[in-house]
């Protein structure tokens, strides 16, 4: 393989796309797409395949071809993703270097890295720093913000997933004929937490937690506020819904329970994977979770969600207790478990991070908070050791004075407790 291209300007050929997307550090597989070329076929492009240089040169000046933004294990499906190399945008109609500058200028988003006039539109990559799969949710949230911020210079709703293909350069959009040309502007890939925040807007830094009385603190319990992201819940929904399945990988999900898991598992998919992909992927899933099920019976469970996520990827909303909300389905944790529980054992349970009951979450908790350290956090001024300490030092102290025939409102002027009777109990 030759050296990944990391200098600026114009891209002329499909290796030199491909190099710039995934190498020198690729983790995964990358997906090309001959829609005419040497004959409608797909090509993985794996790790250290000495046949991908030539493969790729094989593409020059052929018709439609097309590549993954990011990699995967084996296929290009969602749950298979392995790395995550760019953020881009589609947009569906010719835009010169001007229209670019000034759309970009007009949503306040940076520069890109790479753009591709792919012959009857534009795309728009931010390449960054090669990112694992957990990071999907906060990925999949760019996006949406990139794609928002530029649906008035025509991006594409519909193209924002992690599976997406683009067209290569230097082949030809059979459409119309021409050649599909990119140009460079900035080689090297962006930190991801650096790119993040331009796009996300900078991270609040923690502060330091306030000590409050205990009225206090129970009138200010209403108002703590969420943290993380719709796409967050569902990523670990859906992880959740992937364990059950290999639970039960012996026959499937049980019959009673095969419409029910496949709607939940369309509903959390449908925030990660485009709709249109959403039945292929569903119906390769269902066969080996649900093999009770025909194609139509599949179909006739994942449709709803699949409506919904149509609505989502066109820019549509719907109101919801007054509010304008995006379309999918929204699900309580108390609901999928409800749902969920009778596929859920015993020794399952513990295991599962958003699909749990009241126990399991508030054991999750304890486990959560016994590894905090609230001195960093600046709840806490000293360890608990050092607080232990502490406190048995005034107990003998106040001990002592008590010994001495000192009143128990002197022993707490002396010691530093807040009333007679706090030193009384402290000394019980």
């Amino acid at each position: 393989m030759a050296l990944p291209l990391r200098k600026t300007g114009p891209i002329e050929t499909p290796l030199e796309h491909f190099e710039l997307l995934h190498t020198p550090d690729q983790y995964g597989t990358a997906i090309l797409w001959e829609r005419h070329g040497l004959g409608k076929r797909w090509h993985k492009l794996a790790p250290d395949d000495p046949y991908i240089p030539a493969l790729l040169r094989a593409q020059i000046g052929t018709r439609d071809g097309f590549i993954t933004v990011n990699e995967f294990r084996y296929w290009r499906q969602v749950d298979n993703l392995k790395s995550l190399r760019a953020l881009y945008v589609d947009i569906d109609r010719f835009l010169t270097l001007e229209d670019i500058a000034d759309a970009l200028h007009d949503a306040k988003l940076p520069w890109p890295s790479l753009i591709v006039w792919s012959g009857r539109g534009v795309h728009l990559y931010w390449l960054h720093a090669p990112m694992p799969a957990q990071v999907l949710p906060v990925w999949q949230r760019c996006q949406d913000v990139i794609i928002k911020a530029l649906l008035f210079a025509g991006a594409d709703p519909a193209a924002k997933d992690c599976a997406r293909l683009l067209r290569l350069s230097g082949t030809i959009n059979a459409k119309n004929g021409a050649v599909v040309q990119g140009h460079i502007y900035d080689p090297e890939p962006w930190n991801w937490h650096s790119l993040c925040d331009e796009i996300l807007g900078p991270r609040v830094e923690p502060k330091a937690a306030k000590v409050l009385d205990l009225a206090t603190a129970r009138a200010d319990r209403g108002q703590r506020l969420r943290t993380g992201s719709i796409y967050d819940w569902w990523h670990l929904v859906y992880r959740d819904l992937l364990v059950i399945a290999e639970q039960h990988w012996f026959g499937g999900i049980p019959e009673g329970h095969r419409d029910q898991f496949l709607f939940l598992s369309s509903v959390a998919l449908s925030w990660f994977a485009h709709p249109s992909t959403l039945e292929v992927e569903l119906t390769r899933r269902a066969r080996t979770w649900t093999p009770g099920l025909n194609a139509a019976e599949v179909r006739a469970a994942i449709q709803p969600s699949i409506k919904r996520a149509q609505k989502a990827a066109a820019g549509e909303t719907v109101l919801w207790a007054g509010q304008q909300r995006d379309p999918r389905y929204w699900y309580k944790r108390e609901t999928l478990h409800g749902l969920m529980a009778p596929l859920i054992g015993a020794e399952l349970a513990p295991t599962l991070r958003a699909i749990v009951s009241d126990e399991i979450r508030e054991q999750h908790k304890r486990e959560t908070d016994a590894k905090r350290d609230r001195v960093n956090e600046g709840r806490y001024t000293l360890k608990r050791d050092e607080y232990e300490g502490n406190a048995e030092q005034k107990r003998a102290t106040a001990r002592l004075l008590r010994a001495q025939g000192k009143t128990w409102a002197e022993v707490a002027q002396a010691v530093g407790y807040k009333d007679a009777n706090s030193a009384r109990v402290a000394c019980r």
